[in-house]
């Protein structure tokens, strides 16, 4: 009977510790904090020393670094990998969605790939005319 009620809190526990290991590493890198995300990274990146993390990083996904705050929503695991959706925000009112995706390592939750998808709400809340929703297909998925 308390096994049901086990399972959830234990669900809830594990999907609150992934949320705070995404919102910690992308803190790091809206920071500028690079090193810092460079070592929550999983052993795939292990080829990739902090230097060239850092390059990429600027080169190849610059909106981690510029982003003025993030929203963390659905997190979805099998136990060995975890998917957390987070949202880019900047200041110019746009926003990034993005997954991280995340491998349980050695007991540890480790940061194993990022994907970046750009999409612009053009809704104005004031207007007759019906809201529109443009979503552009570019896409960028890194994997160590």
């Amino acid at each position: 009977q308390l096994q049901p009620v086990r399972d959830t809190l234990q669900t809830l526990l594990l999907h609150q510790e992934l949320t705070d290991e995404t919102q910690i590493f992308l803190q790091a890198l809206r920071s500028g904090d690079t090193r810092h995300a460079w070592r929550m990274m999983s052993k795939s990146w292990d080829g990739m020393n902090c230097s060239d993390f850092s390059s990429m990083i600027s080169e190849r996904l610059p909106a981690f670094g510029r982003s003025t705050a993030t929203f963390l929503g659905l997190v979805m695991d099998d136990g060995c990998e975890a998917v957390v959706d987070a949202f880019l925000y900047f200041e110019n009112e746009r926003w990034a969605s993005c997954d991280v995706t995340l491998a349980l390592e050695e007991s540890h939750w480790k940061i194993d790939r990022l994907a970046l998808r750009e999409v612009d709400w053009e809704l104005d809340p004031f207007s007759d005319l019906d809201p529109k929703l443009t979503s552009r297909t570019h896409s960028l998925d890194i994997e160590g």
